[in-house]
């Protein structure tokens, strides 16, 4: 009896993995989108959104979020409307990246229309050093759809790991697709 609790306690264990191995299609009904994750890499199997790696957070990530644009933007406070413009976005997008304490020497590189899914929006790249002083790139794509504010981003750190893995991140921002649930 103590051998069936103990594997069965070791199968939930290894089930509930905060680290899981990608890649192919990944399907969010709840987000109503679909996207190739790349292969061989980590996803985060916690909280709302997708968080990848391959080599840790700390050298390369990519995060695909999603979250109410009636709600406040964490470091500004502002928020997102449906009657925005891409670029408009785009600058509060950037202004709350810039105010993040935690964000040093932000310098913003290309802002640019881009599509999501055949959404019009924005594409933005910008440099920054962290804390501990690692310069880290980010490329940027957002929209508006459906009153939810969904972003696509890349960062990574500026020296080798960010045009190791751009190419990758593109070809995963092209697969993106809206899909209709129910």
């Amino acid at each position: 009896m103590k051998k069936i609790f103990m594997t069965s306690v070791l199968i939930v264990a290894m089930g509930c993995a905060p680290w899981v191995r990608v890649g192919g299609l990944y399907k969010s009904d709840a987000h109503q989108y679909t996207v190739h994750l790349p292969d061989g890499w980590m996803r985060w199997n916690r909280g709302d959104n997708v968080l990848i790696t391959r080599d840790g957070v700390e050298l390369q990530q990519i995060v695909l979020l999603r979250w109410a644009i009636d709600e406040p933007l964490k470091h500004t406070k502002k928020k997102l409307s449906q009657e925005m413009l891409p670029f408009e976005i785009a600058e509060v997008i950037l202004d709350d990246i810039a105010t993040d304490r935690e964000v040093l020497d932000f310098r913003l590189v290309e802002n640019k229309p881009a599509k999501i899914g055949g959404e019009s929006g924005f594409r933005v790249v910008f440099h920054f050093k962290t804390k501990d002083g690692l310069r880290l790139t980010s490329v940027y794509y957002g929209c508006i759809k459906d009153n939810w504010f969904y972003g696509i981003r890349y960062t990574a750190a500026s020296r080798y790991y960010f045009d190791k893995d751009l190419k990758t991140f593109e070809k995963m921002v092209e697969s993106f697709q809206w899909v209709k649930t129910g």
